[in-house]
């Protein structure tokens, strides 16, 4: 069975300080190639009109989620689109526009109808593909899809920040220490001390 770690505590501690201190936007850095622009063939339907309370029929609350979920994939990549050609929306916890737009576009991928993710999930496939990130990874384990959007790697970047040290606490009297890859959430190396896992890290993230 897949082993997946828990959340990333450096990323997790590194974003909700960021949320706090930092609200306005980052100025735009320099437009890319853009990938993103033709938006005429994603989902459409109508507006979510929420039923009567009096309403009997689950099939009409069933239309309402479905048109509901819809309409928020719809928006996050639309904001995908805007984040990639202008800018809009990156934000002091993105390392570059690059992790801001693929920010949204697991956004889109999470909270579309089943019927409809394929769409987004091949414009996420496509946009991260092409600009080789890595730091995020889809888990599907908990009966729902997650898409985990780590510290995003460009190919500049190398393997640079793929691992970090998860301390898994004092009940665990061996191999506390886990290294884990921030590329798919799973532990790769586990060691009773942390400072030899931190050296795993030296080591196999050359400079």
């Amino acid at each position: 069975m897949l082993e997946l770690a828990p959340a990333d505590p450096e990323a997790t501690a590194f974003l909700a300080d960021a949320r706090a201190a930092l609200t306005l936007p980052r100025q735009p850095t320099a437009p890319t190639r853009l990938l993103l622009g033709d938006l005429s063939t994603m989902p459409d339907g109508p507006e979510p009109v929420r039923p009567d309370v009096m309403e009997p029929r689950l099939a009409a609350y069933d239309l309402y989620e479905t048109a509901l979920k819809r309409h928020t994939a719809r928006k996050f990549a639309t904001q995908a689109t805007a984040c990639e050609a202008t800018g809009v929306g990156i934000r002091q916890w993105h390392s570059c526009r690059e992790a801001a737009v693929l920010s949204l576009l697991a956004a889109a991928e999470e909270h579309a109808p089943a019927e409809d993710r394929p769409w987004h999930a091949a414009r996420l496939n496509l946009y991260a593909t092409a600009h080789g990130l890595k730091g995020w990874y889809r888990d599907h384990s908990g009966g729902r899809l997650c898409i985990h959007v780590n510290r995003i790697r460009r190919r500049a970047d190398r393997d640079q920040g793929q691992h970090y040290v998860l301390d898994t606490g004092p009940l665990r009297t061996q191999h506390r220490y886990w290294v884990v890859d921030r590329d798919n959430g799973r532990p790769v190396y586990r060691s009773h001390s942390g400072h030899i896992a931190r050296q795993w890290i030296g080591e196999a993230e050359p400079a």
